[in-house]
């Protein structure tokens, strides 16, 4: 990179202002970097640069690490290899290699070019929730509950069903599911049912079983016997899961997505498709009007082919927040 000899980066090398303007709002959405002065110029271009590595560097083993560990779970229990979660999660370590060790100006192109297979959205939420998730994937008593379930799956209707439910969580995105949080309620679920000794098979917990049944009959509907039996006391939350994440510094998806109760999921009928949440956002600084225009389509497109690929009843939320520069005209 040339430089002047006042040591600074040439204007020569500037990148184009479309270019900055997107590694701005990428470093801003993905990484949580933000800039006192968001105008193209080489001051600014070397500190985003600077911040972006220093972020990259710090979350780049978890990332790598999360998708060596997805990648042995989803081949454990017959998961589609080309899911979300791991797409994402694959996304997202090719991103933070891409820029780190990099000089400023490689690292803007990076964050501009990057391929996100999923979202900038997805891609954020895997960084910042990396830490727990792989915590989740190696946890004894999940790993123990998921085998023991996989050994009466053919045989034992609710274990098919609660091994079913942990599938659809490990291969949905964290945009969609929350694995940290509700792979271990379906654990602790599916190991209290284990531990009940309740009959299992065909009989043991369908929906279907007692709805049309006449109170008069003086039988309790079996799923009203099956959700006094999955209200373990030791399902294991972490409390410092309610804690702001480690860098990235933006915020994980809303408690409100994560408290979906996994037992109703597990236990729905079949056919009846789950309320499916959908969340886009965006959040960053553009140096202008057309590059806010930009940011707002690209998350328009977004959530409309989420919204055409989702099955059942949907809750679409879209949330842009873009800081524009008064500069920008």
């Amino acid at each position: 990179m040339a430089k002047s000899k006042t040591g600074t980066t040439d204007a020569t090398t500037l990148p184009e202002p479309t270019t900055w303007a997107r590694a701005v709002v990428l470093g801003t959405g993905i990484l949580g970097v933000s800039l006192p002065e968001r105008t193209l110029s080489a001051k600014s271009l070397e500190e985003l640069g600077r911040r972006v590595a220093e972020v990259a560097r710090s979350v780049l083993p978890s990332a790598k690490k999360l998708c060596e560990r997805l990648e042995g779970r989803i081949a454990e229990h017959g998961i589609d290899p080309d899911c979300d979660r791991l797409k994402t999660a694959r996304s997202a370590a090719a991103l933070c290699e891409a820029i780190v060790g990099k000089p400023p100006r490689e690292v803007v192109e990076a964050l501009a070019t990057a391929r996100l297979e999923t979202s900038s959205s997805a891609v954020q939420a895997s960084l910042a929730g990396a830490v727990d998730v792989l915590e989740t994937l190696d946890d004894p008593l999940v790993l123990g509950v998921l085998k023991q379930l996989a050994g009466r799956e053919r045989n034992d209707l609710a274990a098919s069903k609660y091994l079913r439910e942990a599938r659809s969580i490990v291969r949905q995105d964290e945009m969609r599911r929350s694995l940290g949080v509700e792979l271990r309620m379906v654990a602790g679920a599916a190991q209290a049912y284990l531990l009940s000794g309740t009959p299992s098979g065909a009989d043991a917990i369908s929906p279907r079983d007692g709805a049309g049944r006449n109170e008069a009959d003086g039988a309790q509907p079996k799923s009203t016997v099956m959700a006094s039996v999955v209200t373990p006391a030791d399902v294991r939350i972490d409390a410092r899961r309610t804690a702001p994440p480690p860098p990235p510094s933006q915020t994980r998806p809303k408690a409100s997505g994560q408290k979906r109760s996994a037992l109703s999921q597990t236990l729905a009928s079949e056919g009846v498709f789950p309320l499916t949440r959908v969340g886009v956002e965006r959040r960053g600084s553009v140096p202008d009007k057309k590059a806010a225009l930009a940011l707002l389509a690209d998350a328009t497109r977004e959530a409309t082919q989420k919204l055409e690929e989702a099955r059942g009843p949907v809750v679409l939320t879209v949330v842009v927040t873009v800081d524009v520069s008064d500069k920008g005209k």
